[in-house]
């Protein structure tokens, strides 16, 4: 179930079935032009990887929408970071997972009240390749392996 209207009308009858809650972490800076490109396109593969799992997990895990901070601001985020997840604590999710490319964040995951769950990714690439579609479906096997490891 993703933040759609339509997903959420059908979510608050049945959230007692619903217990697991996926929020992507996005970091961006429109500052540095730099980052802008490799920012981007690790968006674009958040979504891809977040969309595969709440589709094999559909009635089970609630994709959240996604929670952009500036890139290397992770100090300053745990508290907003932390505040959305008791928000969505009151649904009730028992088990809430932050999804993130940014290793840095491995730094404040013990600050960190869900469960962080960080890939390492790739900085560029074409989304369409054949070797972007291997790793992301390596990867998502692993996440979900994971995930099923926690319920």
């Amino acid at each position: 179930m993703q933040w759609t209207k339509q997903d959420t009308k059908q979510y608050l009858p049945e959230k007692q079935y619903v217990d697991t809650v996926l929020i992507p972490l996005i970091p961006f800076d429109p500052a540095s032009e730099q980052k802008m490109i490799q920012e981007a396109f690790q968006r674009e593969l958040i979504q891809i990887f977040t969309n595969l799992i709440e589709k094999e997990y559909r009635g089970r895990i609630f994709l959240s929408p996604e929670y952009h901070y500036l890139t290397n601001q992770h100090e300053e985020e745990i508290t907003r970071v932390n505040k959305w997840i008791e928000h969505f604590q009151q649904q009730p999710f028992e088990h809430i997972f932050l999804f993130t490319l940014d290793p840095k964040w491995k730094r404040y995951e013990s600050r960190l009240i869900g469960h962080l769950l960080w890939i390492p990714g790739k900085a560029d690439g074409d989304l369409q390749s054949t070797e972007t579609q291997s790793f992301v479906k390596e990867q998502v096997k692993q996440v979900n392996e994971l995930i099923q490891a926690y319920w």
